[in-house]
């Protein structure tokens, strides 16, 4: 099968690559996938079948890019600011035991790196040097395309990476498929051993999915799937409503990953592996789990609890605590709105001590957030507290 010329000019980022004409060069995966389903390239994935530093020089060139990074997977990325490019010489992989990461080695032809991939929609190619546009479909991704049958490449695929359980939930509601009877059985796989994947691997894949549109419907499976319970018996319960209130006030970053893992139980998880979370998120999660406030509080005590802390850790801590949203969304109103009239350089100049002055800004900071004082008046509430 051959895909039209047209379809592939649709989409700017392959531009380059179309007068490329020297070493077989092929467009691999999911960028494949994307492009049958007419959906937008985020990222770039291509094979080789043999190295080639003229392709590599091409692409930095045509990308205006004047670094790679190389990987112990015979992948070497390229990172133009905009789009992602990641070019891997065919391998073919060997797990020395389940759940561990594979030992690579080239294998010089397309057709068995395709046929290593998890899922068949995944595992199509396509011809664009020399330009023939061929698509290679080994295993029937194309026709489960059209069927919309989410279709593992072999038995004990989620026994070689468990980590395919959670791509698997997520392809499924990101296209709107379905499991074949072979993709089901794979879930007992990762049940058996999700327990010998790492914090890291874990992280990556909730990370992908804190960005999905229908992420919500993803986080339900998983917790009906009990995944994140068979890699770690911490995460014993799912709190649903708890799932939908983040997913309404949380935004499609990755850096909102770990607030998701909070409706599976991620507190007693926390306690016990402090050292595994970034610094950023540590102190995060330190705040929702260890601040308790009675819930009659005031715009200015939130402020002493969470100035260092952003609006998401405030509203996830609020609903943690049962206080009232409306306190909340004031507080962070206000919060955003005041600018004191006196800087803390001017409070310096004033009483020497940074350490103090940083004190009285904070006091005027405060009272501007309760009310007590009007914009303007910050200078005459100096002069008392410093009397």
């Amino acid at each position: 099968m051959r895909i039209e010329f047209y379809r592939l000019l649709s989409y700017p980022v392959l531009t380059p690559l179309l007068s490329f004409d020297a070493e077989k060069v092929y467009i691999v995966g999911g960028c494949v996938r994307d492009i049958l389903m007419n959906r937008p390239l985020l990222d770039l994935d291509i094979v080789l079948e043999r190295k080639s530093s003229s392709f590599i020089n091409f692409l930095m060139y045509n990308f205006n890019v004047s670094k790679s990074t190389q990987s112990q997977f015979l992948t070497i990325k390229i990172d133009s600011g905009k789009l992602v490019i990641d070019v891997a010489q065919a391998r073919r992989e060997v797990y020395p035991s389940p759940g561990s990461l594979p030992r690579v080695s080239p294998c010089y032809d397309i057709i068995v790196d395709l046929k290593r991939r998890d899922f068949t929609i995944n595992s199509m190619a396509l011809a664009i040097s020399p330009r023939t546009f061929e698509l290679l479909d080994p295993l029937g991704g194309y026709e489960d395309l059209k069927k919309k049958v989410l279709r593992v490449n072999r038995v004990g695929s989620f026994a070689d990476d468990p980590t395919r359980a959670f791509r698997a939930v997520k392809y499924k509601h990101r296209f709107g498929l379905s499991y074949d009877a072979r993709t089901l059985e794979e879930f007992g796989n990762a049940e058996k051993h999700l327990k010998g994947i790492s914090f890291n691997r874990i992280m990556k894949e909730i990370e992908r999915i804190c960005v999905e549109e229908r992420r919500l419907i993803m986080f339900e499976e998983i917790g009906r799937r009990r995944l994140l319970y068979y890699w770690d018996e911490s995460f014993d319960s799912v709190d649903y409503d708890l799932l939908k209130e983040l997913d309404r006030i949380l935004p499609r970053e990755r850096s909102a990953w770990f607030y998701f893992l909070i409706p599976f139980g991620l507190e007693k998880y926390f306690r016990e592996n402090k050292n595994l979370f970034r610094v950023h998120e540590r102190k995060v999660l330190e705040n929702l789990f260890e601040k308790k406030l009675q819930r009659c509080v005031s715009v200015g005590i939130l402020h002493n609890f969470f100035k260092a802390c952003d609006e998401y850790c405030v509203k996830v801590w609020a609903i943690l605590s049962g206080v009232e949203p409306g306190l909340v969304e004031e507080y962070l109103l206000r919060r955003e709105k005041i600018r004191p009239s006196i800087s803390l350089r001017y409070l310096i100049g004033i009483v020497g001590d940074p350490g103090v002055a940083r004190s009285y800004y904070e006091k005027i900071f405060v009272e501007l957030l309760e009310g007590n004082i009007k914009p303007g008046e910050e200078k005459e509430y100096l002069k008392k507290i410093i009397s």
